[in-house]
């Protein structure tokens, strides 16, 4: 209740002396400017009341003026001097009017200001009446005595205040009834009297002194907050204005006939004691309604100090001085202090005394009424020990809303700090961990942009981005990175960072993987020490190298394999490197090991594509190479002779270099069955394809073999192809060469053969009975022997011709049935042991064949299917027709032909596999000719098996045509 009447009064001080200062000054300029302009509403209110002359005007203003400058604490200097002058100006002023009155004198100050406009008929014109003069010199004294702070000037003030609210009152209430000598002075000085305004002015400057001191004497009783200041606040303007209100109008009643003038004062007796009765009985119901207040008060009073003393925080009170006059439990608890040790005893007995000068000034401020915000401060146990408190001051007011000491409450904010300095450290390793981060992340950068352009430079380059993070983002002086593959080598490349250039210079040739080096080389984790020279397998430094006291070593490693190694050192002095370096150190190794491995594999890849163009270009054939587009990549020397450029013109995948490729025959080749087109579109192998290239320089096509493959990427995906072109003019030549002396040496051979057979024969005629059984055995074996030395004549002719493609047919429409059924009875001494059955299918039409080569061809494969099949088993020759001709099928049963040996079957000297006793003679050409002499028909031969099942040999003879070809090869 207190606290609140406290605050509406300091809220409601600031009010009354603005007011006040405020209406004074206003009647006063009003005044001014009525004499200003011959305004007699502003002089006088009205015709027939007295004016307020200029000097009284300007009394006011000056009074008003000293209010607002004095009426506030903390004003500047000059401003309160300021103030003190206009209030000696305003007694100065009205002491000299009432001297004028009481001594008769003429000082000439009534006509100060408008000397020429003061023509109101009076004995003094300009003069101030006697009772505003002297209104006006007690304000000018009570201004003067107002920032004075003591009793007696106390007193002072009241008294010349007092007397100026009477005259004030006294005027206008003769306003009110209508009584001039109220504010006139009649018989005296009928002529002069108090304006309205200026009697509002002076109640006005009253209120405003009683505001600015409240707590003077009487004023302090109006001013208080207690229950009685409260109702004599809003008692006192009813009790004083309604009987003159009252008055007033009976009076008017009474002017109006309305009842005779003593019936006025009766009823204004009568219904003046009805009001202060009602008052008297509010008043009365108001106290008990306050009583009722006060006891809730104290009841909130008991229950706030039931909080404080079970309260978990210290709540301290003190006095004006600092005093210790409450302490509650938690108190005692906080500072180890019992009530008794510390009531009675100053509040800074809580701290160190390096703070007393702070808590004096903080009291001091408390004193003034000034708030302090909450603060933080070391407070001090009963056993000397150090504690972090938070400090929460209230200021503690009376009723009357005076400071009469001060509340504390004390916390216990050590265990906050301590979480408070813990997220700060988290902080600070969060922001350290970030800045790390966006380090590594800036090296990422430089690494990738240093990968991007490996084309252009090399591995060094990137190794250089690489020690130069590292050593900014651990704070290491020197860095050094190197790449080892063996510890008998030194580091192949060596890139030091954090040295100069003259004394990277003077160090020499790289070290090698040795000592600590070697042991972070060695091993698959980081090496830190404090202190380098007290790792076990330290060697020492090289001449010239800076001291280094702090180590740490860093393998780079890539898929479990090392890459490289990081080495790390700081100068004696310096801070050890702590695990956040290691860790962000390794981090950055993780990040960057990838790029070292990408850019070893771009130096071996070149180092390779270097040797490989070496070798493709050194090479005697010519090499192709175009990418997954068909576009040219490169092409060797050689490959160059045959390019063809033509101005405009371009191939289908839009190369200007043409090469002429065609068959053997002369024909162009097709562009899709091209061997570089087979390979790169349809992924096919192209082996061993014979063709003619055409080279510019002499104008001639060259006879060359061709290979081209598709260039595979790791997912089988076709990135390009690749192709070679073999000259095989002097291949050519020999096997001309080879082929001629074949045919010399096979015509050259028969003639000794012929000479032996007929010697045998002409041996056998003259001896033939005389023979004896020895000598007919060996003319056996030297027939048999002149049969198969003829065969393979024979076959050497026929391969002969085969290759060189002159090989002879003599065809005509043949029946197959009855053609193979002859073949059977002429070959059957070769398929001894054998059953041969012939499957012909109806209707197969004759087939344009040469009889002879036809036999050939049948005997062989014949002969071929007694040799491998098993004996006794027998072998079936199957006819049928197709649509392009009859196919005819040979099976026997036996081993069978490994898959792996088919493909050669049909070469020249090719032989399957003998197993078994039986050892069969032959020179691998019987079925070479038999495709030859296939092929030479227009058919085709192919052979199926299955292992220790069957054997079939099919091939093809085309139908007879209606006009046969005499010329047919």
């Amino acid at each position: 209740m207190g606290d609140g009447g406290s605050t509406e009064r300091s809220d409601r001080a600031p009010l009354g002396v603005a007011f006040g200062a405020v209406c004074s000054v206003l009647a006063g300029c009003a005044a001014l400017l009525g004499w200003s302009t011959r305004e007699i509403a502003l002089i006088s209110i009205a015709r027939g009341w007295p004016g307020m002359v200029p000097n009284a005007a300007l009394g006011f203003i000056l009074a008003g003026l000293s209010l607002g400058l004095l009426g506030r604490e903390g004003r500047p200097a000059p401003l309160r001097r300021l103030g003190l002058a206009s209030a000696a100006a305003v007694t100065a002023l009205a002491l000299a009017s009432l001297a004028q009155y009481v001594f008769g004198w003429e000082l000439g100050v009534d006509r100060l200001l408008f000397p020429a406009r003061v023509d109101f008929p009076s004995k003094f014109p300009g003069r101030p009446s006697p009772n505003t003069a002297l209104g006006l010199a007690l304000i000018g004294a009570a201004l003067l005595v107002l920032p004075v702070q003591t009793p007696r000037a106390c007193r002072r003030l009241v008294r010349c205040v007092l007397v100026v609210v009477a005259l004030a009152l006294t005027a206008l209430s003769g306003y009110l009834l209508g009584v001039g000598y109220f504010y006139g002075l009649p018989p005296l000085f009928p002529f002069t009297g108090m304006p309205l305004h200026a009697a509002v002015a002076l109640l006005a400057l009253s209120a405003g002194i009683l505001a600015a001191r409240p707590d003077c004497g009487a004023f302090a009783v109006l001013m208080a907050g207690a229950p009685g200041g409260v109702l004599l606040r809003r008692l006192l303007p009813f009790v004083v204005l309604v009987p003159l209100v009252l008055g007033r109008l009976f009076l008017i009643g009474a002017d109006l006939g309305a009842y005779p003038i003593a019936a006025s004062f009766s009823l204004a007796s009568a219904v003046t004691t009805l009001f202060l009765g009602t008052v008297l009985w509010v008043s009365a119901a108001r106290l008990n309604l306050l009583d009722e207040a006060r006891r809730r008060a104290e009841a909130e009073r008991a229950f706030l100090a039931t909080l404080a003393h079970s309260s978990d925080d210290a709540v301290i009170g003190t006095d004006l001085d600092g005093t210790v006059l409450s302490w509650n439990p938690a108190a005692e608890r906080l500072y180890g202090y019992s009530a008794g040790e510390v009531i009675g005893r100053k509040v800074s007995v809580l701290y160190p005394p390096e703070h007393a000068d702070k808590i004096a000034a903080d009291i001091e401020r408390l004193r003034r009424g000034e708030r302090l915000d909450p603060f933080e401060i070391v407070g001090r146990t009963r056993d000397g020990t150090a504690i972090d408190v938070e400090i929460k001051v209230s200021i503690i007011a009376d009723d009357a809303g005076r400071i009469t000491g001060f509340s504390g409450i004390c916390r216990d904010i050590g265990r906050r700090k301590a979480m408070e300095a813990a997220v700060e450290r988290a902080h600070a390793a969060e922001r350290r961990l970030r800045s790390q981060l966006e380090a590594i992340g800036a090296a990422n950068v430089a690494v990738s942009e240093a990968l991007a352009s490996l084309p252009r430079s090399e591995l060094r380059a990137l190794l250089e981005v690489i020690a130069l993070h590292a050593k900014g983002i651990s704070g290491a002086d020197y860095a050094a990175i190197g790449i080892v593959e063996d510890d008998r080598r030194p580091f192949d490349p060596w890139v030091p960072c954090g040295l100069a250039a003259e004394e990277a210079a003077q160090l020499g040739t790289p070290p090698r993987p040795v000592g600590v080096l070697g042991a972070v080389a060695r091993g698959d984790r980081p090496v830190r020490v404090d202190d380098v020279q007290a790792h076990p397998d330290f060697l020492g430094l090289p001449r010239h190298h800076p001291p280094i006291h702090a180590f740490l070593g860093m393998p780079l490693r890539f898929h479990g394999r090392t890459v490289g190694n990081l080495y790390l050192g700081k100068r004696p002095g310096r801070p050890p490197f702590s695990e956040d370096d290691e860790r962000v150190v390794a981090l950055l190794a993780e990040r960057t090991c990838g790029a070292i491995e990408a850019a070893r594999l771009y130096r071996s890849e070149a180092s390779e594509r270097r040797r490989l163009q070496a070798v493709v270009e050194q090479m005697p054939e010519a090499a192709l190479l175009v990418d997954a587009e068909g576009r040219l990549v490169t092409c060797n020397r050689i490959a160059l002779q045959y390019a063809i450029r033509r101005a405009g013109e371009l191939d289908p995948w839009g190369n200007s270099l043409l090469f002429d490729h065609r068959r053997p025959s002369g024909d162009p080749v097709d562009w899709s069955e091209r061997p570089m087109t087979r390979a790169l579109c349809r992924g096919e192998v192209v082996t061993g394809t014979e063709g003619l290239l055409f080279r510019p320089a002499d104008g001639a096509f060259v006879p060359v073999l061709v290979n081209a493959a598709p260039v595979r990427s790791e997912r089988g995906e076709i990135q390009g192809a690749v192709a070679v072109f073999q000259d095989i003019t002097a291949l050519r030549e020999l096997e001309r060469q080879r082929q001629e002396w074949t045919g010399v040496i096979a015509h050259d051979l028969r003639q000794p053969i012929q000479a032996i057979a007929t010697a045998s024969q002409l041996l056998r005629l003259r001896f033939g009975v005389q023979l004896a059984a020895e000598g007919e055995k060996q003319l056996g074996r030297i027939g048999a022997s002149v049969g198969w030395l003829r065969r393979m004549i024979d076959d050497l002719l026929d391969a002969s011709r085969i290759e060189a493609r002159q090989l002879t047919l003599d065809c005509r429409p043949v029946d197959l049935r009855a053609q193979l059924g002859e073949i059977l009875e002429r070959s059957a001494g070769a398929t001894a042991g054998h059953a041969v059955r012939l499957e012909v299918q109806d209707g197969v039409p004759a087939v344009w064949a040469d009889p002879g080569r036809l036999e050939q061809i049948v005997t062989n494969l014949l002969s071929n299917a007694a040799r491998y099949g098993e004996p006794g088993r027998d072998i079936v020759i199957a006819v049928r027709a197709e649509a392009a001709g009859a196919r005819i099928a040979v099976t026997n049963w036996g081993r069978g032909i490994a898959e792996a040996v088919l493909p050669h079957l049909f070469k020249r000297f090719s032989r399957a596999p003998e197993g078994g006793p039986r050892r069969v003679r032959g020179v691998g050409l019987g079925l070479y000719i038999t495709r030859g002499l296939v092929e030479a028909h227009g058919g085709s031969i192919s052979v199926e098996s299955t292992p220790g099942a069957t054997t079939t040999f099919h091939f093809t003879m085309p139908f007879a045509r209606a006009a046969a070809d005499p010329a047919a090869t």
